[in-house]
C-alpha cells in the first residue's frame, strides 16, 4: 500500500505572528508543500495549523493513506490521545485535525527529532 508522508512544523513569535508549514511526499513520489502565516498565535497553535495544512494538501491530491511526522511532542501526543487537550483554542484545532484524519482510510502520526524536520522548518522560515 502506498502512503503519502506529511512533515509539519510551526513557529514564530509566541504570542505574535506565526507560520505553519508542511511538505508532503505523495504516494507517487512527487512533492507538494504549503505555508500559511497568521498575524496572531502561539507556537502550539502554529504547530496544529501546520498539521491541518498538511492533511488538506494530502486530501487535495486524493491520498487515502498517510504517515504524518512532526517535531511537536504536544501535537503528536494530543492527536494520538496520549495527552489531554485542555486549552480551548487547541481543542478546536484538534477537532479540525481529527475531522480531516477521519477522511483517510489509514493514518499514523509520529514524533520525529527536529533535525529530521529541517526541510519543513526551513519552508516555515522563508519570507
Amino acid at each position: 500500500m502506498k502512503r503519502a508522508t506529511i512533515h509539519f512544523d510551526g513557529g514564530g513569535q509566541s504570542p505574535g505572528p506565526v507560520t505553519a508549514a508542511c511538505t508532503v511526499e505523495l504516494s507517487d513520489g512527487s512533492f507538494d508543500q504549503d505555508m500559511k502565516r497568521f498575524d496572531q498565535g502561539t507556537h502550539n497553535t502554529a504547530e496544529w495549523h501546520a498539521l491541518i495544512l498538511g492533511l488538506r494538501v494530502a486530501l487535495k491530491h486524493g491520498e487515502r493513506h498517510v504517515v504524518v511526522k512532526g517535531d511537536s511532542m504536544l501535537v503528536v501526543k494530543q492527536i494520538n490521545r496520549e495527552w489531554k487537550t485542555k486549552n480551548a483554542a487547541l481543542q478546536s484545532l484538534r477537532a479540525q485535525a481529527e475531522e480531516l484524519l477521519a477522511l483517510f482510510e489509514t493514518w499514523r502520526v509520529e514524533w520525529i527529532p527536529r533535525k529530521e524536520n529541517r526541510r519543513t522548518d526551513e519552508l516555515g522560515r522563508t519570507q
